[in-house]
């Protein structure tokens, strides 16, 4: 038997990997003996021959799992060979083999199963997903839409037998996304600290870190919004509380780098849903994209994105103090100066200001 689990949604997928695996032990292989975890990454043909093909020691059949050959495997051969070996009459389903694979697909979408002409050979970069995609044994999981992930945290606070109300809910989601791996963690936690009482929003918001940086959006928000004062207190903060100015820019980049992929999205699909789709986000997290998203035009966003690998070149080469740099960055993408005198009386007003406001 040749299965095939796949998608986005890894904690799910990895729970129904283990329950099959526990399954197999349970019906052919007590002791385990038979069961074989492949590395995708360093896969060869041999390899997987011998323990595909290989009968089972003290049992009818083995269990072969092969992990992330498509997504993680640079060798193009490999793809190729396995096909072959797979459509080949040396291959037989006595044993059963799982191709397990994380997100394959950058939009998140289920990859579309294509007829090929009798004859015609395949121009595919991924020979496998096609010819995985095309056996009858398989199991997507994709990212869990906004219902999905609620009842989802019910059942997983049922199961470990506390209780949360729908504010807490919210606020969960809101500071961890889609991650099952975090969410499992966060709630693991939360109802320890409740010890069976009702989970409350104060509850998450004190014990819950958000997995995205919401310093970075309130900085993102004031550059959009042209605030040089509101944009040099928030970067002094950052470089006072002991972020490093490489992390800082980093995070700036992303953000920008996402901004400038959503602006160019709205330009034709305006939906929030749609952005968080292709881009594999959040809702929340998109929807807070497309608002910041509308206050830059295409050409600021490209601008700003240029500006920012010429301060990553600056800072790699110690040309300048970094927090000067990040305030002349600040200036430049906040207001139009004509000459430097202008950028520091700019810098040196805006300064004034901010430490007043803190």
């Amino acid at each position: 038997m040749l299965m095939f689990l796949y998608g986005p949604d890894t904690y799910s997928s990895r729970q129904r990997l283990h329950q099959l695996k526990q399954g197999f032990k349970k019906k052919y292989d007590p002791s385990g003996s038979n069961v074989s975890v492949l590395d995708g990454e360093k896969l060869t043909l041999e390899v997987f021959r011998r323990a595909a093909g290989t009968a089972g020691f003290l049992a009818s059949k083995r269990l072969v799992v092969v992990e992330s050959v498509i997504e993680k495997n640079s060798k193009k051969e490999i793809q190729k060979e396995l096909v072959e070996y797979l459509s080949s009459p040396d291959w037989t389903d006595e044993n059963v083999v799982i191709f397990w694979e994380g997100d394959i697909n950058s939009s998140n979408r289920r990859p579309k199963k294509t007829a090929k002409k009798k004859g015609a050979s395949s121009r595919s970069t991924r020979p496998l997903l096609e010819k995985l995609l095309a056996e009858r044994h398989i199991e997507e999981f994709p990212t869990l839409r906004p219902a999905e992930l609620v009842k989802w945290i019910q059942d997983h606070v049922q199961g470990c037998k506390g209780s949360i109300d729908s504010y807490a809910i919210d606020e969960l989601v809101t500071r961890v996304g889609t991650n099952l791996w975090q969410m499992t963690q966060e709630i693991d936690k939360l109802t320890a600290f409740r010890q069976n009482e009702m989970i409350s929003a104060d509850d998450v918001r004190l014990l819950v870190r958000s997995s995205y940086d919401e310093n970075i959006f309130h900085l993102t928000d004031a550059i959009g919004s042209k605030d040089l004062r509101k944009t040099l207190e928030l970067i002094g903060d950052q470089l006072s509380s002991g972020a490093h100015e490489l992390y800082i820019l980093t995070m700036l980049t992303r953000q920008f780098r996402l901004l400038l992929q959503a602006r160019d999205l709205i330009e034709t699909e305006p939906h929030p849903a749609t952005v968080a789709s292709r881009l594999g986000l959040p809702p929340f997290i998109a929807q807070q994209l497309v608002s910041q998203a509308q206050k830059f035009t295409l050409s600021e966003l490209i601008g700003i994105h240029q500006q920012l690998a010429e301060l990553d070149m600056k800072f790699k080469t110690s040309e300048g103090d970094p927090r000067l740099l990040f305030d002349l960055f600040a200036v430049s993408v906040c207001k139009t100066p004509t000459n430097a005198s202008k950028d520091s009386v700019s810098i040196e007003a805006s300064r004034a200001d901010a430490s007043a406001v803190r």
